[in-house]
């Protein structure tokens, strides 16, 4: 760690990066002891040490990121991109691309975004999962708290489906205690990008290239991927590809 350090300009050194996680599962979460977890927390600490930074990082609801990012009250956040923050944020690199699944419960047959017409759909609130199913208005979607709360609502009936990564619906599925065969094969609709966001208010070039470097190795090490694999294993690769 030292010779990272003794490697970087005197302004990057002295720097503490704030970082936020998304609370939800299993990408930021509280364990059993109340202490933070989950996989874009770990990742988010590694990059700060591996950039050779101190760091504080904090697990906040989903949709708060955006503004702290706004007002400069945060550095960064691994998450999907939306409109807004794109305007606020700087996309510094991809760290991870994760199926956009729909998930219905078992006897569901959704074979494209068209049978979802006339649905509801449960979309963890401030989550951008598909460009399509965001512009279909003959869909229903309606705001859940997190991907527990959507597939509890759903298998209760309250709505027909819910979206989002395949990893956070499957990993809260089993939290759940909901069985695989209770659920039908999901409509696959495409991948979104776990992009590193850096706030515009905060970023300066010294501190993005450290950054930047940083993610390159860890991700040519495989650090990255085995951090995820640890939270995961396998996740199901049935379904159906959507046709649109």
């Amino acid at each position: 760690m030292s010779l990272v350090l003794i490697a970087l300009p005197l302004s990057v050194q002295a720097r503490q990066l704030r970082i936020e996680t998304i609370e939800s599962l299993p990408f930021g979460y509280m364990d059993r002891n109340g202490q933070p977890t989950g996989i874009m927390y770990e990742i988010g600490n590694r990059i700060a040490e591996e950039a050779g930074m101190p760091y504080v990082n904090a697990v906040v609801p989903y949709a708060r990121t955006v503004f702290d990012l706004e007002r400069g009250d945060s550095d960064f956040v691994i998450r999907y991109t939306n409109e807004k923050l794109e305007q606020v944020a700087i996309q510094v690199a991809t760290i991870v691309s994760l199926p956009t699944i729909i998930l219905a419960p078992a006897g569901s047959r959704f074979r494209s975004l068209a049978d979802l017409r006339g649905k509801t759909v449960g979309v963890v609130r401030g989550g951008r999962f598909d460009d399509a199913f965001d512009a279909d208005s003959a869909i229903m979607k309606i705001e859940t708290n997190n991907y527990e709360q959507t597939l509890r609502m759903m298998m209760a009936g309250r709505f027909d489906a819910g979206i989002g990564s395949n990893v956070g619906l499957y990993f809260n599925a089993e939290r759940a205690g909901i069985r695989r065969e209770q659920l039908a094969p999901p409509l696959v609709l495409g991948e979104k990008h776990f992009f590193l966001h850096f706030s515009r208010k905060t970023a300066d070039a010294e501190t993005i290239a450290a950054v930047t470097e940083a993610i390159q190795r860890l991700q040519a090490r495989g650090e990255i991927r085995r951090i995820i694999q640890k939270y995961v294993g396998t996740m199901p690769t049935e379904g159906t590809k959507s046709g649109k």
